[in-house]
């Protein structure tokens, strides 16, 4: 893959202090919202990057393009779309931290508050409500490894993602809620069982690019 220079030296995702996370994140993914060539390169190299293709992924809640990961994994950039709208009740959190943007279409995210000790597997009992928003085209935001949320997300909705390294050794949800196997990506081949996340096929990845052409995301 081309060197991109500017991503390359993008940074800190990695930081532990939200608001420096937050203003790289905003700078990341403020300019690459508005390079639609760019972004239309990074998909579309994704076809010839069997690295990139793997970290692609169907999920039980959404399909993901990997656009860009920095030297040494200090971040990965991703393009999230084809939301599931019936898998979207789910909190839970991630092992690091994230920013996204909103391209196209919008969701109600809800971020929660944990009355634990904060730390492993939790159950809604758990949870006290926190912050609520809309997120539209153009809204941005970023949250830590321990914040949990939702986003309850609009058919078509598209959203450029960026995360930090890994800071736990897993994330966790809020496991009695989560969706049942009949609604778990489709496996790629006979014979082999379904999972929650899994790297999207040559075939989805040109399905997904497709979307993102007819829809005006890359030209």
């Amino acid at each position: 893959m081309p060197t991109v220079d500017w991503l390359a030296s993008a940074g800190p995702l990695h930081s532990t202090d939200l608001h420096v996370a937050r203003r790289a994140a905003g700078h990341l993914l403020g300019r690459l919202s508005q390079d639609p060539e760019l972004l239309t390169r990074l998909v579309y190299e994704i076809e010839d990057d069997p690295r990139r293709l793997a970290a692609s992924r169907t999920t039980l809640l959404l399909d993901r393009l990997s656009l860009y990961e920095a030297p040494g994994a200090r971040f990965e950039v991703r393009l999230n779309l084809n939301p599931r709208t019936d898998n979207q009740l789910v909190p839970h959190d991630h092992c690091y931290t994230f920013a996204s943007r909103i391209l196209r279409g919008g969701y109600v995210h809800r971020v929660w508050r944990r009355t634990d000790d904060g730390n492993g597997d939790f159950t809604s009992a758990d949870l006290q409500p926190g912050v609520v928003t809309i997120e539209r085209p153009g809204s941005s935001y970023v949250l830590g490894h321990q914040a949990v949320h939702q986003a309850f997300m609009r058919p078509g909705t598209v959203s450029l993602f960026v995360r930090g390294p890994r800071l736990k050794p897993r994330s966790h949800a809020a496991q009695h809620l989560m969706p049942g196997i009949s609604s778990w990506p489709e496996p790629p081949s006979p014979g082999l069982k379904p999972v929650p996340s899994r790297s999207a096929t040559y075939e989805e990845y040109i399905a997904m690019r497709d979307y993102l052409l007819q829809h005006g995301v890359i030209g």
